[in-house]
């Protein structure tokens, strides 16, 4: 039952998060690696997560953390997914909890242009969320897109590589063509993210939980060259939920 339960709130959460996707782009696609790598034959590369476990619990995963926070240049694509994935074994891993910081200014979402107050209003929040989830897609996408009108151009620079290089994690997992080679994600919200980031004309219609830990993102069919969808391992999830006792 409380299995269940948990599966609901994601379904509740994935709605959301699909309102948000809809909202305002505020990173250019191509400014992203994402339609790029996506139109490549990504082989499946699920986590080894015994090994990520070990590294996670290893004093490594601090020092690699404070590279990130640095944008070291010479983290590899590896780094990030052991960061990535490293990240469900901290205790600082809550994906089910709601952004507080998003919500005091989500009507600054919906606006097209924004004055420096307004700015800066994005940036305050957008950090605080950071450091509390190092992983926040979306926060990100808005972190960048606030620097880019105030033209701190090296600013947006650093976050779209740390952007960039967390995408590059999720998709070096798959291809989201089906179940078995689903791209695994530690949060729903990097679902909608993912898909918002990889191209424009893609527009969610549903979203469907699929035994034991799939998530089925169906998009509308607006083009017969436009993919039908895509899968997601949420397994990350379901087993923080579970750990958790709740």
């Amino acid at each position: 039952m409380k299995r269940l339960w948990f599966i609901l709130t994601i379904l509740f959460t994935a709605v959301n998060m699909q309102l948000m996707a809809q909202m305002q782009d505020t990173v250019s696609v191509k400014d992203t690696v994402v339609a790029q790598v996506v139109q490549k034959n990504v082989p499946d590369l699920s986590p080894d997560l015994e090994k990520i476990r070990d590294f996670a619990d290893s004093r490594k995963y601090n020092k690699l953390m404070k590279r990130y926070e640095k944008n070291d240049p010479t983290m590899s694509v590896n780094d990030y997914r052991q960061l990535y994935f490293g990240y469900v074994f901290q205790p600082e891993y809550q994906p089910y909890q709601k952004n507080d910081y998003s919500h005091s200014i989500s009507t600054l979402y919906y606006k097209e242009h924004l004055s420096r107050v307004e700015c800066d209003s994005i940036i305050k929040y957008a950090e605080m969320s950071l450091k509390d989830d190092p992983f926040d897609l979306q926060q990100m996408n808005y972190l960048i897109y606030a620097y880019k009108e105030k033209k701190k151009h090296n600013l947006a620079r650093h976050w779209q590589t740390r952007l960039n290089n967390v995408l590059r994690a999720i998709l070096s997992t798959g291809t989201g063509e089906t179940q078995e080679t689903a791209w695994h994600v530690i949060n729903i919200g990097h679902e909608y993210a993912l898909i918002n980031f990889m191209s424009p004309h893609y527009v969610v219609e549903r979203q469907e939980f699929i035994e034991p830990h799939y998530d089925h993102i169906i998009l509308k069919r607006i083009s017969e060259h436009l993919p039908a969808g895509f899968y997601f391992n949420i397994k990350y999830m379901l087993d923080d939920f579970d750990r958790s006792g709740n």
